[in-house]
């Protein structure tokens, strides 16, 4: 019987890899994987519901607090993304992952 000395890693070992090299996109980790989008997805949550991931929403669009609130506001707190008003209901899109380090066990 041969032991393997490099077994291949599980999917969930890849995907903290990948997010821990920077992969910027589902659709990358699954290409550079080797991993079908969905078991990406499914790694992804489960890594965030065991504490390995942290996900937050990025902001995109207009904030709650309307143009003044804004990084691109104009000097006069208006819209500098050229638009006439604040957009509202528009929902975050973007969600950031944050490798979270296991504590040391001592």
């Amino acid at each position: 019987m041969t032991a393997l000395l490099n077994p291949t890693p599980g999917p969930l070992r890849q995907v903290l890899a990948e997010v821990e090299a920077g992969t910027p996109t589902v659709a990358e980790i699954a290409r550079r994987a080797g991993l079908d989008e969905v078991v990406v997805h499914a790694a992804v949550d489960h890594l965030v519901r065991s504490g390995r991931l942290e996900s937050r929403e990025l902001s995109i669009g207009c904030p709650p607090s309307g143009c003044g609130g804004c990084a691109s506001a104009g000097p006069e707190g208006g819209p500098g993304c050229g638009r006439p008003a604040p957009v509202t209901g528009r929902r975050p899109g973007l969600v950031t992952l944050t490798l979270r380090r296991r504590p040391s066990k001592d």
